[in-house]
Protein backbone atom coordinates (compact mmCIF):
# COMPACT_ATOMS: atom_id res chain seq x y z
CA UNK A 1 0.00 0.00 0.00
CA UNK A 2 1.19 3.51 -0.74
CA UNK A 3 2.28 5.24 2.44
CA UNK A 4 2.28 8.73 0.92
CA UNK A 5 0.17 10.25 -1.84
CA UNK A 6 1.50 13.55 -3.18
CA UNK A 7 -0.82 15.68 -5.31
CA UNK A 8 0.96 18.43 -7.24
CA UNK A 9 -0.65 20.90 -9.62
CA UNK A 10 2.03 20.49 -12.29
CA UNK A 11 4.59 17.91 -13.31
CA UNK A 12 7.63 19.82 -12.10
CA UNK A 13 6.04 19.99 -8.67
CA UNK A 14 5.27 16.27 -8.66
CA UNK A 15 8.93 15.54 -9.39
CA UNK A 16 10.31 18.10 -6.93
CA UNK A 17 8.17 16.76 -4.10
CA UNK A 18 8.88 13.09 -4.78
CA UNK A 19 12.66 13.23 -4.92
CA UNK A 20 12.95 14.02 -1.22
CA UNK A 21 11.65 10.53 -0.41
CA UNK A 22 14.40 8.71 -2.31
CA UNK A 23 15.77 6.06 -1.97
CA UNK A 24 12.26 4.82 -1.16
CA UNK A 25 10.16 3.22 -3.91
CA UNK A 26 8.81 6.34 -5.63
CA UNK A 27 6.64 6.59 -8.74
CA UNK A 28 5.56 9.79 -10.47
CA UNK A 29 2.33 9.61 -12.47
CA UNK A 30 2.04 12.18 -15.24
CA UNK A 31 -1.74 12.68 -15.02
CA UNK A 32 -4.55 12.19 -12.52
CA UNK A 33 -6.31 9.82 -14.93
CA UNK A 34 -3.47 7.35 -14.40
CA UNK A 35 -4.24 6.76 -10.71
CA UNK A 36 -6.69 4.13 -9.56
CA UNK A 37 -7.45 2.24 -6.35
CA UNK A 38 -5.04 -0.57 -7.26
CA UNK A 39 -2.17 1.92 -7.52
CA UNK A 40 -2.86 3.17 -4.02
CA UNK A 41 -3.52 -0.27 -2.54
CA UNK A 42 -0.48 -2.06 -3.93
CA UNK A 43 1.67 0.48 -5.75
CA UNK A 44 4.83 2.38 -4.88
CA UNK A 45 5.49 3.45 -1.30
CA UNK A 46 5.33 7.07 -2.45
CA UNK A 47 3.00 7.95 -5.32
CA UNK A 48 3.34 11.48 -6.67
CA UNK A 49 0.61 12.61 -9.07
CA UNK A 50 0.48 15.52 -11.48
CA UNK A 51 -3.10 16.78 -11.20
CA UNK A 52 -2.38 19.27 -14.04
CA UNK A 53 -4.63 21.75 -12.27
CA UNK A 54 -2.39 24.84 -12.12
CA UNK A 55 -4.16 26.53 -15.04
CA UNK A 56 -7.67 25.15 -14.54
CA UNK A 57 -10.37 27.36 -13.08
CA UNK A 58 -10.84 27.04 -9.33
CA UNK A 59 -13.93 24.82 -9.57
CA UNK A 60 -12.34 22.25 -11.89
CA UNK A 61 -9.10 22.33 -9.93
CA UNK A 62 -10.99 21.57 -6.71
CA UNK A 63 -12.85 18.70 -8.37
CA UNK A 64 -9.65 16.99 -9.57
CA UNK A 65 -7.94 17.30 -6.19
CA UNK A 66 -11.04 16.20 -4.28
CA UNK A 67 -11.37 13.06 -6.40
CA UNK A 68 -7.73 12.09 -5.80
CA UNK A 69 -8.03 12.63 -2.06
CA UNK A 70 -11.23 10.57 -1.95
CA UNK A 71 -9.44 7.66 -3.66
CA UNK A 72 -6.61 7.90 -1.15
CA UNK A 73 -9.03 7.91 1.79
CA UNK A 74 -10.80 4.83 0.39
CA UNK A 75 -7.43 3.07 0.09
CA UNK A 76 -6.45 4.02 3.68
CA UNK A 77 -3.32 5.90 2.58
CA UNK A 78 -1.77 7.13 5.87
CA UNK A 79 -0.45 10.48 4.61
CA UNK A 80 -1.92 12.73 1.93
CA UNK A 81 0.28 15.63 0.91
CA UNK A 82 -1.10 18.47 -1.22
CA UNK A 83 2.01 19.90 -2.86
CA UNK A 84 1.73 23.65 -3.45
CA UNK A 85 3.89 26.02 -5.45
CA UNK A 86 6.72 27.53 -3.39
CA UNK A 87 5.57 31.04 -4.31
CA UNK A 88 1.82 30.31 -4.03
CA UNK A 89 0.89 30.31 -7.71
CA UNK A 90 -2.11 28.29 -8.82
CA UNK A 91 -5.46 27.49 -7.19
CA UNK A 92 -4.07 27.15 -3.67
CA UNK A 93 -7.22 28.07 -1.73
CA UNK A 94 -9.58 25.97 -3.84
CA UNK A 95 -7.33 22.92 -3.77
CA UNK A 96 -6.63 23.00 -0.03
CA UNK A 97 -10.34 23.40 0.70
CA UNK A 98 -11.20 20.50 -1.64
CA UNK A 99 -8.56 18.26 -0.05
CA UNK A 100 -9.89 19.05 3.42
CA UNK A 101 -13.50 18.36 2.48
CA UNK A 102 -12.71 15.06 0.74
CA UNK A 103 -10.53 13.85 3.61
CA UNK A 104 -13.23 14.14 6.26
CA UNK A 105 -10.59 15.44 8.70
CA UNK A 106 -11.01 18.58 10.81
CA UNK A 107 -7.78 20.28 9.71
CA UNK A 108 -5.28 20.53 6.87
CA UNK A 109 -1.85 21.69 8.01
CA UNK A 110 -0.27 24.13 5.54
CA UNK A 111 3.48 24.80 5.79
CA UNK A 112 4.28 26.98 2.75
CA UNK A 113 7.92 27.81 3.57
CA UNK A 114 11.04 26.49 1.85
CA UNK A 115 13.72 28.41 3.80
CA UNK A 116 16.79 27.06 2.00
CA UNK A 117 15.53 28.62 -1.24
CA UNK A 118 14.54 31.92 0.38
CA UNK A 119 10.79 31.16 0.57
CA UNK A 120 9.56 31.89 4.10
CA UNK A 121 6.29 32.69 5.83
CA UNK A 122 6.49 35.11 8.77
CA UNK A 123 3.43 36.52 10.56
CA UNK A 124 1.38 35.01 7.74
CA UNK A 125 3.23 36.95 5.00
CA UNK A 126 4.95 34.83 2.36
CA UNK A 127 8.25 36.25 1.13
CA UNK A 128 10.86 35.44 -1.51
CA UNK A 129 14.40 36.49 -0.58
CA UNK A 130 13.01 38.95 1.96
CA UNK A 131 10.44 40.56 -0.37
CA UNK A 132 6.69 39.89 -0.01
CA UNK A 133 5.96 37.56 -2.92
CA UNK A 134 3.31 39.75 -4.61
CA UNK A 135 5.78 42.67 -4.58
CA UNK A 136 8.55 40.60 -6.13
CA UNK A 137 9.04 39.81 -9.82
CA UNK A 138 6.55 36.97 -9.32
CA UNK A 139 3.76 39.49 -8.90
CA UNK A 140 4.28 40.35 -12.57
CA UNK A 141 4.30 36.77 -13.88
CA UNK A 142 2.69 37.07 -17.35
CA UNK A 143 0.61 33.89 -16.99
CA UNK A 144 0.19 33.29 -13.27
CA UNK A 145 0.89 36.41 -11.17
CA UNK A 146 0.76 36.05 -7.40
CA UNK A 147 -2.10 38.24 -6.23
CA UNK A 148 -1.39 38.52 -2.52
CA UNK A 149 1.48 37.98 -0.05
CA UNK A 150 -0.81 37.54 2.97
CA UNK A 151 -1.47 33.79 3.00
CA UNK A 152 -4.77 34.10 4.85
CA UNK A 153 -6.09 36.64 2.34
CA UNK A 154 -4.75 34.66 -0.61
CA UNK A 155 -6.63 31.54 0.48
CA UNK A 156 -9.78 33.58 1.11
CA UNK A 157 -9.83 34.57 -2.57
CA UNK A 158 -10.93 31.00 -3.39
CA UNK A 159 -12.49 29.54 -0.26
CA UNK A 160 -14.64 30.42 2.72
CA UNK A 161 -13.05 27.68 4.84
CA UNK A 162 -11.71 29.26 8.05
CA UNK A 163 -7.96 29.95 8.12
CA UNK A 164 -5.74 30.42 11.17
CA UNK A 165 -2.08 31.52 11.11
CA UNK A 166 0.13 29.93 13.76
CA UNK A 167 3.40 31.55 14.84
CA UNK A 168 6.66 29.68 15.21
CA UNK A 169 6.29 29.26 19.00
CA UNK A 170 2.54 28.52 19.02
CA UNK A 171 1.10 25.03 19.40
CA UNK A 172 -1.05 23.08 16.96
CA UNK A 173 -4.64 24.39 17.45
CA UNK A 174 -6.78 21.36 18.31
CA UNK A 175 -9.75 23.66 18.94
CA UNK A 176 -9.78 24.83 15.31
CA UNK A 177 -11.26 23.29 12.18
CA UNK A 178 -10.11 24.52 8.78
CA UNK A 179 -6.79 25.45 7.16
CA UNK A 180 -3.93 25.94 9.61
CA UNK A 181 -1.04 28.02 8.19
CA UNK A 182 2.31 27.78 9.98
CA UNK A 183 5.07 30.38 10.03
CA UNK A 184 8.62 29.14 9.49
CA UNK A 185 11.80 31.00 8.63
CA UNK A 186 14.36 28.19 9.00
CA UNK A 187 14.62 24.53 7.98
CA UNK A 188 14.89 23.60 11.65
CA UNK A 189 11.54 25.26 12.38
CA UNK A 190 9.96 23.27 9.54
CA UNK A 191 11.40 20.02 10.87
CA UNK A 192 10.32 20.81 14.43
CA UNK A 193 6.75 21.51 13.32
CA UNK A 194 6.52 18.31 11.28
CA UNK A 195 7.83 16.30 14.23
CA UNK A 196 5.19 17.91 16.43
CA UNK A 197 2.45 16.96 13.96
CA UNK A 198 3.80 13.41 13.82
CA UNK A 199 3.85 13.08 17.60
CA UNK A 200 0.29 14.39 17.89
CA UNK A 201 -1.07 12.04 15.21
CA UNK A 202 -1.83 15.00 12.93
CA UNK A 203 0.52 14.09 10.08
CA UNK A 204 -2.32 12.83 7.91
CA UNK A 205 -3.31 15.74 5.69
CA UNK A 206 -0.54 18.25 5.02
CA UNK A 207 0.12 20.90 2.39
CA UNK A 208 3.23 22.75 1.32
CA UNK A 209 6.04 22.84 -1.23
CA UNK A 210 9.29 20.85 -1.36
CA UNK A 211 10.25 22.40 1.98
CA UNK A 212 7.64 20.35 3.82
CA UNK A 213 8.27 17.17 1.82
CA UNK A 214 11.93 17.48 2.75
CA UNK A 215 11.02 17.71 6.44
CA UNK A 216 8.48 14.87 6.28
CA UNK A 217 10.99 12.58 4.57
CA UNK A 218 13.25 12.95 7.61
CA UNK A 219 10.48 12.03 10.03
CA UNK A 220 8.63 9.07 8.52
CA UNK A 221 10.20 5.66 7.96
CA UNK A 222 9.88 4.29 4.42
CA UNK A 223 12.01 1.32 3.30
CA UNK A 224 14.66 2.05 0.68
CA UNK A 225 14.66 0.54 -2.79
CA UNK A 226 17.55 -0.02 -5.19
CA UNK A 227 17.82 2.75 -7.77
CA UNK A 228 19.97 2.89 -10.91
CA UNK A 229 22.54 5.67 -11.25
CA UNK A 230 21.73 8.27 -13.90
CA UNK A 231 24.02 8.69 -16.89
CA UNK A 232 25.43 12.16 -16.20
CA UNK A 233 28.21 12.10 -18.79
CA UNK A 234 26.28 12.90 -21.95
CA UNK A 235 25.62 16.19 -23.73
CA UNK A 236 22.87 18.43 -22.38
CA UNK A 237 19.95 19.88 -24.35
CA UNK A 238 18.06 22.63 -22.52
CA UNK A 239 14.53 23.36 -23.68
CA UNK A 240 13.36 26.61 -22.14
CA UNK A 241 9.62 27.11 -22.38
CA UNK A 242 9.40 29.55 -19.48
CA UNK A 243 9.20 33.32 -19.94
CA UNK A 244 10.26 33.91 -16.35
CA UNK A 245 13.09 36.46 -16.13
CA UNK A 246 15.29 33.95 -14.29
CA UNK A 247 15.06 31.50 -17.19
CA UNK A 248 15.53 34.30 -19.73
CA UNK A 249 18.75 35.35 -18.00
CA UNK A 250 19.97 31.73 -17.87
CA UNK A 251 19.54 31.42 -21.64
CA UNK A 252 21.35 34.70 -22.20
CA UNK A 253 24.23 33.68 -19.96
CA UNK A 254 24.65 30.37 -21.80
CA UNK A 255 24.70 32.18 -25.17
CA UNK A 256 27.23 34.76 -23.96
CA UNK A 257 29.50 31.91 -22.85
CA UNK A 258 29.56 30.20 -26.22
CA UNK A 259 26.73 27.68 -26.05
CA UNK A 260 24.76 27.17 -29.29
CA UNK A 261 21.37 28.78 -28.64
CA UNK A 262 18.39 28.29 -30.99
CA UNK A 263 15.70 30.92 -30.51
CA UNK A 264 12.03 30.19 -31.06
CA UNK A 265 9.44 32.94 -31.47
CA UNK A 266 5.84 33.50 -32.45
CA UNK A 267 5.63 31.04 -35.37
CA UNK A 268 7.38 28.22 -33.54
CA UNK A 269 5.26 28.69 -30.42
CA UNK A 270 1.87 29.25 -32.07
CA UNK A 271 1.87 27.21 -35.28
CA UNK A 272 1.72 23.43 -34.83
CA UNK A 273 2.56 22.93 -38.51
CA UNK A 274 5.80 24.93 -38.36
CA UNK A 275 7.97 22.01 -37.24
CA UNK A 276 6.93 20.09 -40.40
CA UNK A 277 7.75 23.00 -42.73
CA UNK A 278 11.11 23.33 -44.46
CA UNK A 279 12.43 25.88 -41.88
CA UNK A 280 11.13 23.67 -39.07
CA UNK A 281 12.80 20.54 -40.38
CA UNK A 282 16.09 22.43 -40.83
CA UNK A 283 15.76 23.73 -37.25
CA UNK A 284 15.27 20.17 -35.91
CA UNK A 285 18.30 18.89 -37.86
CA UNK A 286 20.47 21.77 -36.61
CA UNK A 287 19.49 21.19 -32.98
CA UNK A 288 20.14 17.46 -33.34
CA UNK A 289 23.62 18.11 -34.78
CA UNK A 290 24.44 20.52 -31.97
CA UNK A 291 23.13 18.22 -29.24
CA UNK A 292 25.22 15.36 -30.66
CA UNK A 293 28.44 17.38 -30.69
CA UNK A 294 28.23 20.17 -28.08
CA UNK A 295 28.31 19.83 -24.27
CA UNK A 296 25.44 22.34 -24.02
CA UNK A 297 22.72 23.26 -26.52
CA UNK A 298 19.81 25.57 -25.68
CA UNK A 299 16.40 26.03 -27.30
CA UNK A 300 15.38 29.45 -26.04
CA UNK A 301 11.65 30.21 -25.89
CA UNK A 302 12.00 32.67 -23.02
CA UNK A 303 11.17 35.86 -24.94
CA UNK A 304 7.85 37.34 -23.87
CA UNK A 305 5.96 38.16 -27.05
CA UNK A 306 2.38 39.36 -27.43
CA UNK A 307 0.96 36.18 -28.94
CA UNK A 308 -2.76 36.93 -28.84
CA UNK A 309 -2.62 38.65 -32.22
CA UNK A 310 -1.49 35.40 -33.84
CA UNK A 311 -4.29 33.29 -32.43
CA UNK A 312 -8.10 33.12 -32.39
CA UNK A 313 -9.85 34.82 -29.50
CA UNK A 314 -10.24 32.57 -26.48
CA UNK A 315 -7.18 30.43 -27.23
CA UNK A 316 -5.49 29.04 -24.12
CA UNK A 317 -2.10 30.48 -24.97
CA UNK A 318 0.02 28.79 -22.25
CA UNK A 319 -1.46 25.40 -23.12
CA UNK A 320 -0.94 25.85 -26.86
CA UNK A 321 2.65 27.07 -26.47
CA UNK A 322 3.50 24.19 -24.13
CA UNK A 323 1.99 21.71 -26.56
CA UNK A 324 3.94 23.05 -29.53
CA UNK A 325 7.28 23.25 -27.70
CA UNK A 326 6.73 19.75 -26.31
CA UNK A 327 6.02 18.47 -29.82
CA UNK A 328 9.16 20.19 -31.12
CA UNK A 329 11.25 18.41 -28.48
CA UNK A 330 9.57 15.10 -29.36
CA UNK A 331 10.51 15.60 -33.02
CA UNK A 332 14.13 16.22 -32.04
CA UNK A 333 14.26 13.15 -29.78
CA UNK A 334 12.92 10.98 -32.58
CA UNK A 335 16.22 11.62 -34.38
CA UNK A 336 17.81 9.16 -31.96
CA UNK A 337 20.22 11.25 -29.88
CA UNK A 338 21.07 9.57 -26.57
CA UNK A 339 21.74 12.25 -23.97
CA UNK A 340 20.34 14.50 -21.28
CA UNK A 341 17.46 16.94 -21.53
CA UNK A 342 16.60 19.75 -19.10
CA UNK A 343 13.10 21.14 -19.59
CA UNK A 344 12.19 24.48 -18.04
CA UNK A 345 8.46 24.65 -17.40
CA UNK A 346 6.29 21.83 -16.10
CA UNK A 347 3.64 22.28 -18.79
CA UNK A 348 6.21 21.81 -21.56
CA UNK A 349 7.58 18.70 -19.85
CA UNK A 350 4.09 17.24 -19.43
CA UNK A 351 3.33 17.91 -23.10
CA UNK A 352 6.56 16.23 -24.24
CA UNK A 353 6.01 13.15 -22.07
CA UNK A 354 2.41 12.84 -23.25
CA UNK A 355 3.50 12.93 -26.89
CA UNK A 356 6.29 10.45 -26.13
CA UNK A 357 3.81 8.06 -24.47
CA UNK A 358 5.46 8.28 -21.03
CA UNK A 359 2.87 7.88 -18.25
CA UNK A 360 4.99 6.89 -15.27
CA UNK A 361 8.49 7.69 -14.12
CA UNK A 362 10.91 6.73 -11.39
CA UNK A 363 13.01 9.66 -10.18
CA UNK A 364 16.74 9.02 -10.03
CA UNK A 365 17.65 11.86 -7.73
CA UNK A 366 19.07 15.34 -8.16
CA UNK A 367 21.35 15.88 -11.15
CA UNK A 368 22.17 19.28 -9.65
CA UNK A 369 20.78 21.05 -6.57
CA UNK A 370 17.05 21.45 -7.13
CA UNK A 371 17.08 19.66 -10.50
CA UNK A 372 15.26 16.31 -10.46
CA UNK A 373 16.35 13.66 -12.95
CA UNK A 374 14.63 10.54 -14.20
CA UNK A 375 15.41 8.04 -16.92
CA UNK A 376 13.04 6.61 -19.51
CA UNK A 377 13.23 4.93 -22.86
CA UNK A 378 11.84 7.54 -25.27
CA UNK A 379 11.31 6.64 -28.92
CA UNK A 380 13.52 3.61 -28.40
CA UNK A 381 16.48 5.49 -26.87
CA UNK A 382 17.47 5.85 -23.19
CA UNK A 383 17.08 9.47 -22.17
CA UNK A 384 17.92 11.17 -18.88
CA UNK A 385 15.34 13.93 -18.42
CA UNK A 386 15.39 16.68 -15.82
CA UNK A 387 13.04 19.52 -15.03
CA UNK A 388 13.11 22.81 -13.21
CA UNK A 389 10.62 25.56 -12.53
CA UNK A 390 11.06 28.78 -14.48
CA UNK A 391 12.03 30.92 -11.49
CA UNK A 392 14.65 28.58 -10.08
CA UNK A 393 18.42 28.62 -10.25
CA UNK A 394 21.47 30.83 -10.67
CA UNK A 395 22.29 32.60 -13.92
CA UNK A 396 25.01 30.06 -14.77
CA UNK A 397 22.85 26.98 -14.05
CA UNK A 398 22.79 25.60 -17.61
CA UNK A 399 26.54 26.01 -18.01
CA UNK A 400 27.19 24.42 -14.64
CA UNK A 401 25.01 21.42 -15.48
CA UNK A 402 26.86 20.99 -18.77
CA UNK A 403 30.24 21.19 -17.04
CA UNK A 404 29.18 18.43 -14.62
CA UNK A 405 29.10 16.09 -17.59
CA UNK A 406 32.72 16.74 -18.64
Amino acid sequence: MSQVLIIADDLTGALDASVNFLPADVTVVTSADGVNSDDLASGASVLSVNSASRHLDAKDSARVVGELVSRAVSADVPLILKKTDSVLRGNVGAELAAALKASGLPRIHFLPSFPQTGRITNHGIHCVDGTPVASSFLGDDPFDPVACSDVRRLLALQTEVPVRVIGVNEKVPFDFEGIVVYDATTDEQMLRRVRELMKLGELRLVAGCAGVTQAISRVIDIPASTLPRPNDKSNLLVVCGSVNKVSHDQCGYAESHGAPVFHIGEAEKCDASWRKSEPGLKFIDSVEDSWSSSPLTVIDGSDLEELSGFLPAGTNIPELVASNIGALLASICKKGVCGRVLVTGGDVLASFLRQAGVKRMRPLGQLAPGIVGFENVVFGMPLVIASKSGGFGSKDLFCEMASIAR
